[in-house]
């Protein structure tokens, strides 16, 4: 089954006991993943695969590639997840700018002046990067980029629980262990030239150029998204949980949800599927009672995992939907080849009511065309415990010039 999963075993009469405690010890072990298991009585035990090798910090080696760097750019992934108050810890009281990769937000706060935006691998990305002598790529897995080529001229220093084997980079030096104790020595060693705002200009300065685009709607009948965000991110209470779905208009979420803590938004990045946001709210709002969650979701997500509003109701969780309804798969729209990609025929369909279909399954459900609408919608949506649906009409209009910011 590899790649697909980390490992796979038979479960049968011999060891039971054994064989799903290695499952389990595999699947959680960094890199956490997935592992196999058929149920066959008759078949033989098979060998466990070996765990990465113990770390230890190969201090010469990491001083000599620190040594003399001025302008160190730390890059966190969703490996760092364990470790969020060490690396809070590292930075704290410096001008070191940290870029986050889509599943490591709230590693550090929106709010922070350290916190230097986003990391996806896009080529406008690039100019800080090459600014800095040194990047330091703490818990990252290629797995969650942009597979552009890497042009940045600076030398990488890996620091991860797992072998990075992927051919994104090639750092010039790789530690595999535990992550605090490399923490503890850049900590030691780490020097930052930087201005005290280079972090937070940065990231100000995508935030500005995205909402500019991306709240201007051509449309009078449909909102922008960047409003429908903005709109969302000021009415939600505070330490409320985003789940996003694959689509064009996780481009827009996901700068633009403010985060302080870690797992406050959740996206299916790397494999980005589609139909992810739903499920993922509702193991969200059963993950943390108290808490309200926002799915943010396209329509062509939305309607491959419908049934999913049931659940919502059956189990009466705090989530609110909010359904980017542009009758079409606006992303695949926006890369779709003039000639030979089945014209506009292969990536629109006909409206869907969502609201209509949310109350059938006995939930609320309302459309919303203007701001007003949707600020009356979702404050609606706060009063009582149970799911919601507000089914958006969307401007699709402003994705290219989205995609243009941030992917250059």
């Amino acid at each position: 089954m590899h790649p697909v999963a980390k490992w796979s075993a038979v479960l049968g009469s011999s060891n039971p006991e054994n064989t799903m405690a290695s499952a389990l010890a595999t699947a959680i072990q960094p890199r956490p993943g997935p592992v196999h298991l058929d149920l066959d009585p008759s078949a033989s035990g098979v060998t466990l695969p070996p765990g990465p090798p113990p770390g230890a910090v190969d201090e010469p080696a990491m001083a000599a590639l620190i040594k003399g760097s001025r302008f160190p750019l730390i890059v966190v992934g969703l490996g760092v997840l364990r470790h969020t108050e060490a690396i809070r810890d590292l930075v704290a009281g410096s001008t070191l700018p940290v870029l986050e990769t889509y599943k490591a937000r709230g590693t550090i706060p929106t709010s922070s002046l350290n916190n230097g935006g986003l990391f996806t691998g896009a080529t406008a990305e690039m100019p800080i990067f090459e600014q800095a002598d040194l990047i330091v790529a703490i818990g990252l897995d290629a797995v969650e980029l942009i597979p552009n080529k890497w042009h940045v001229q600076a030398p990488v220093l890996s620091l991860n629980s797992w072998p990075e084997d992927s051919p994104y980079w090639q750092p010039e030096l790789q530690y595999v262990g535990p992550i605090d104790q490399a923490i503890d020595f850049l900590g030691q060693h780490l020097v930052s030239d930087w201005g005290p705002d280079a972090a937070s200009i940065r990231r100000q300065y995508f935030e500005d150029a995205l909402i500019e685009v991306s709240t201007s709607s051509l449309a009078t009948d449909a909102l922008a998204p960047g409003d429908v965000v903005l709109a969302t991110r000021k009415i939600a209470p505070a330490g409320s949980i985003a789940t996003v779905d694959a689509g064009a208009h996780m481009l827009v979420a996901m700068p633009l949800w403010s985060v302080e803590q870690p797992n406050e938004i959740h996206i299916s990045s790397g494999l980005a599927t589609m139909g992810y946001s739903l499920p993922a709210a509702v193991a969200t709002a059963l993950a943390n009672p108290g808490r309200r969650t926002f799915c943010f979701i396209g329509d062509g997500g939305l309607g491959m995992c419908v049934a999913e509003l049931e659940t919502l109701v059956r189990l009466n969780l705090p989530v609110t939907v909010v359904v980017f309804n542009d009758s079409s798969l606006s992303l695949i729209k926006a890369k779709q080849k003039p000639v030979g990609h089945g014209g506009s025929s292969a990536v629109s369909y006909l409206d869907v009511d969502f609201a209509v279909i949310a109350k059938g399954f006995g939930m609320s459900g309302v459309k919303a065309a203007t701001l007003t609408e949707l600020k009356k919608a979702l404050t609606n949506s706060l009063v009582g415990e149970g799911p919601y649906l507000v089914d958006v009409a969307t401007d699709p209009s402003c994705y290219l010039d989205v995609m243009r910011i941030l992917r250059g």
